[in-house]
């Protein structure tokens, strides 16, 4: 469906001499990038782990993420300066097939949307591509605004205004998935865990007497690890303890991938 907006929407921009369309169009040259990017990191993660590899290929997604967020930056930085040209110099523009070519655009957007919406909650590389998807979708509103206005006033200046208002969109998104994929590669802890909730939980399990080096972080989105050492007093059952810690992790906060050391106090 992105290629063939793109497709369109270039031939369309070229046609009418708009610059919205074409600052849409190679927004959505990047985006269809960023979603093979986004389709090769998915199928990567499915490899297995191996003895290199000890946590598998799930990372590739988040350098996917890392990887869409830069692309769309670069993308904006072309369109912004081409905006500032055609706001000094304004070109007469076809509003009608620029209107026609932005609805169809439209369409197409919040189709791919809709596939991707309820998969991209928990995975920040569809949720990359979902922003892709959904930035298109703002630019051809975008385009579609700017057709009708110059087809009723016929200010021809609105094309770049417009083109401009689209990259503040696409630099935001780009700026949200450069945040989270950051944060994932420098092991952050995840932001629906509270570590001193967790570590409060913890401290709570019967015979545990300090909770310490406590580390939370993710593989990629949704999968959430955690290592942390109990302190128990002598005499202690240390199985019972590791499973009631393993157990208030699993339930309470949803994590299972979960290493637990115990120590014992003087």
């Amino acid at each position: 469906l992105t290629a063939v907006i793109f497709f369109v929407e270039i031939a369309g921009g070229w046609w009418t001499g708009s610059l919205a369309l074409i600052a849409d169009a190679t927004h959505m040259a990047v985006d269809l990038l960023g979603l093979s990017l986004s389709l090769v990191a998915a199928m990567l993660a499915r490899l297995p782990a191996d003895p290199k590899r000890t946590y598998g290929y799930r990372r590739v997604e988040v350098l996917a993420a890392l990887g869409n967020a830069i692309a769309l930056m670069v993308a904006t930085g072309f369109i912004l300066r081409e905006a500032w040209a055609r706001w000094a110099f304004a070109t007469p523009i076809a509003a009608e097939p620029m209107i026609l070519i932005a609805a169809v655009g439209l369409a197409c957007n919040l189709g791919s949307a809709a596939m991707l919406w309820r998969a991209s909650r928990d995975n920040i590389n569809l949720r990359g591509a979902l922003m892709h998807v959904l930035s298109d979708g703002a630019g051809s509103v975008g385009a579609l605004i700017g057709g009708l206005i110059i087809l009723k006033t016929r200010w021809y200046q609105v094309d770049a205004l417009v083109s401009m208002m689209i990259c503040v969109g696409i630099v935001l998104t780009a700026f949200w998935l450069l945040r989270d994929s950051v944060h994932i590669l420098l092991e952050g802890a995840p932001a629906h865990l509270d570590l001193d909730e967790m570590r409060s939980a913890l401290s709570r399990i019967s015979g545990v007497k300090e909770v310490h080096d406590l580390h939370v972080w993710c593989l990629t989105q949704g999968q959430d690890a955690m290592s942390g050492h109990l302190v128990v007093g002598a005499g202690q059952d240390y199985a019972a303890t590791l499973k009631a810690g393993k157990d208030v992790l699993s339930e309470r906060f949803g994590i299972t991938h979960v290493t637990l050391q115990i120590e014992t106090s003087e």
